[in-house]
């Protein structure tokens, strides 16, 4: 294993096709969606399954377009929009009347605090070598799309949450994980040099925006969907240390 001084790098983790397997995530999500919301406001748990799955398909749409055209709003902006949208079309689907607009963040953070740590969804090997590497004596962070405060849940639920030093969505930079702005927004909050940085990545389009700030780069090539396209890939998590390891002698040299 690493052996020269790797406490001088962190390693950042996407989430989603990294630690967690999305479609298996989602999937979970939609059962346990159902089972909060109709015990507590009424419909059968069916409907807010279907209601949440209807939005977020509709929502990532949008993202993708606005992010192609470039029309990102402020992040917080972003986020209070989404909040106020889920609660409404779920409700809206439902046929029952929505809570006041004032309670909706207090909705969606208790839905979150319930059903992120219990989720299953971790990849094969994930919790290990996270566990490995944060031995080794890697600072390890997040770099996800997702909000820090779902990404603590996940990280309690699969037991590893104290491995990590921080939990970087875009809410704790105000930035969109869109460009190479989001990294720099990171890396400028922890006061690291990007060359002390190892991003790992399922997505090639954010690997390259990680390269473009200098950082160094891991593909995680854990679905079929996924074809290695950088120097450095796993595909099974397991692989990660040693993989770390090379990235780290290499960038020393």
């Amino acid at each position: 294993m690493v052996k020269n001084n790797p406490s001088d790098f962190a390693i950042f983790f996407d989430d989603g096709g990294v630690m967690n397997d999305n479609k298996l995530r989602g999937i979970q999500w939609m059962k346990m969606i159902g089972e909060y919301f109709s015990p507590k406001y009424g419909g059968e748990p069916h409907q807010w399954a279907e209601g949440n799955f209807d939005f977020i398909n509709e929502i990532d749409a949008e993202y993708n377009v606005n992010l192609e055209e470039g029309n990102l709003e402020d992040y917080q902006e972003y986020f209070s929009d989404f909040i106020l949208r889920w609660i409404t079309s779920m409700f809206d689907y439902v046929g029952i009347e929505c809570p006041s607009t004032e309670k909706h963040k207090e909705i969606y953070f208790e839905v979150v605090d319930i059903i992120t740590p219990n989720v299953k969804s971790a990849f094969p090997g994930v919790i290990d070598c996270i566990k490995i590497i944060h031995n080794i004596g890697l600072k390890l962070y997040t770099s996800s799309a997702e909000h820090s405060k779902e990404l603590k849940g996940y990280l309690r639920g699969m037991r590893v949450i104290n491995c990590f030093e921080g939990f970087y969505g875009p809410d704790l930079v105000n930035t969109h994980k869109t460009d190479e702005s989001f990294y720099e927004a990171i890396f400028n909050d922890i006061g690291l040099d990007s060359k002390r940085a190892i991003v790992i990545d399922d997505k090639p389009r954010f690997l390259e925006r990680a390269q473009k700030v200098g950082a160094n780069v891991i593909q995680a090539c854990l679905t079929e969907e996924i074809e290695a396209s950088f120097q450095y890939y796993v595909n099974h998590m397991s692989e990660l240390p040693e993989v770390v390891e090379q990235v780290i002698k290499k960038a020393k040299k």
